[in-house]
């Protein structure tokens, strides 16, 4: 309850600090906003209810057949010599079940199998859990990027706009050429706007990872730091280790034990039972044995022996087909990731300095009559489409990473994600 308050009066605080003063800027860092999803992700909460529920099996699978109690009363209420209770009989005893065939300890097995397939399928909940996390959080440092993108554009425009205005004021240009950048300019400031408020909604899409509303108002990053790809072959390597081949595994381990334990079930079970029995007309008593089991002339459970034989067989192949998939994505993924890295390099190396230049160049030239304004516009656009591009190959560089790590199974370390 305590912890519930001061998350609350923290939320308070800050909704009145960003009242006061909207320029006030509050980020959360990578580690911080892992921390909190795995602390309260509602999909991770179910994982001790689970636990608790597979307890109760485990209970049960242990628990042997209780004793019967067996009371036999006989020549009684009769005619003659054995009318009410003149004569009668008793008979007391009591009987056990005696499971053969160790279905006890396959039942118990069953159940220690399940419970490592609870583990594992909270390790592959947790992973993707993170991994949706922290797709939310490079969205938003996208929207950030984008954001102080666009606003290098709208200055540059607003310098253009007053050179254009400065030479139409001289007449050496008509009024079409001024009222052509103030479009432009028009259309860059909507966008900025629009960009805003996806940015906004991107942070309340983030803290709702961890069941809250955003008390934050950017996160930390810098979608330019780009990692390396990791090598194909250690990512191969991997795979029978990542959380979603064990779970695969274990699911074919439940299935061997669940025919084993169908197995042993077609084994009869005996029960035995000792009782005394009263004899009223010898005024004796005397001591009863006995002894019975099911006459196999059939087995009754060949039936659920070939279902457990083929659901094994299924999770065998399963297993098989999910190693093949992994390595056909990380194939993919990898490549798609070098391909963006190259073309990274490219811009950087190639078009960026070329764009620079163009800019630099039709900026002078159109001060001197030389070009006209389209050609500066034109150059503008080649410039910041070229940026663009680059801010999204980036964001797409750490998006295809974070699934090479999921599907890999590689640990997401949010203290290397970003080095500041």
């Amino acid at each position: 309850m305590k912890i519930l308050l001061l998350n609350r009066r923290v939320l308070v605080v800050t909704a009145l600090l960003l009242s006061i003063s909207p320029s006030l800027t509050i980020a959360i860092d990578l580690s911080t906003a892992v921390s909190r999803t795995l602390a309260a992700n509602p999909a991770l909460q179910l994982y001790p209810y689970h636990v608790r529920a597979l307890e109760g099996e485990a209970l049960q699978a242990g628990l042997k057949p209780n004793p019967t109690l067996h009371v036999d009363l006989e020549n009684a209420f009769g005619t003659g010599d054995s009318q009410f209770l003149t004569g009668p009989e008793l008979t007391l005893s009591l009987s056990q079940v005696i499971e053969l065939g160790h279905k006890r300890d396959n039942r118990v097995d069953v159940v220690d199998r399940k419970s490592l397939a609870i583990q594992r399928e909270y390790e592959v909940k947790r992973l993707d859990v993170i991994t949706s996390m922290l797709r939310d959080y490079y969205q938003i440092l996208r929207f950030q990027h984008l954001i102080s993108w666009n606003s290098q554009r709208i200055e540059a425009e607003q310098d253009a706009l007053k050179v254009i205005e400065r030479r139409a004021n001289a007449g050496v240009v008509g009024k079409a050429d001024v009222m052509r950048m103030q479009l432009r300019l028009a259309k860059s400031q909507a966008k900025q706007s629009q960009l805003k408020a996806q940015h906004a909604n991107s942070l309340n899409i983030l803290a709702a990872n961890w069941t809250e509303s955003a008390n934050f108002s950017e996160v930390a990053g810098d979608l330019s730091q780009t990692p390396t790809a990791p090598d194909m072959a250690v990512l191969n390597q991997a795979i029978e280790s990542t959380p979603d081949y064990l779970l695969s595994a274990t699911q074919a381990r439940i299935g061997e034990a669940q025919l084993a334990l169908a197995k042993a079930e077609s084994q009869a079970n005996v029960t035995v039972g000792a009782g005394v029995r009263r004899l009223e007309d010898n005024d004796d008593n005397a001591f009863v044995f006995s002894f019975s089991m099911p006459l196999q002339w059939q087995d009754r459970n060949q039936g659920n022996i070939a279902t457990a034989q083929a659901v094994y067989e299924e999770s065998l192949f399963n297993q098989d087909l999910l190693k093949t998939h992994l390595e056909i994505a990380l194939g993919r993924l990898h490549s798609a990731m070098l391909n963006n890295l190259h073309q990274l390099q490219l811009v950087d190396t190639n078009l960026r300095p070329v764009a620079n230049s163009l800019l630099a160049e039709v900026k002078r030239g159109y001060q001197l009559g030389l070009y006209s304004v389209l050609q500066w516009v034109d150059a503008q656009d080649e410039l910041f489409s070229i940026e663009r591009d680059r801010i999204e190959a980036q964001h797409a560089v750490h998006l295809q990473y974070l699934e090479l790590e999921r599907l890999s199974g590689s640990n997401l370390d949010p203290q290397t994600a970003f080095k500041e």
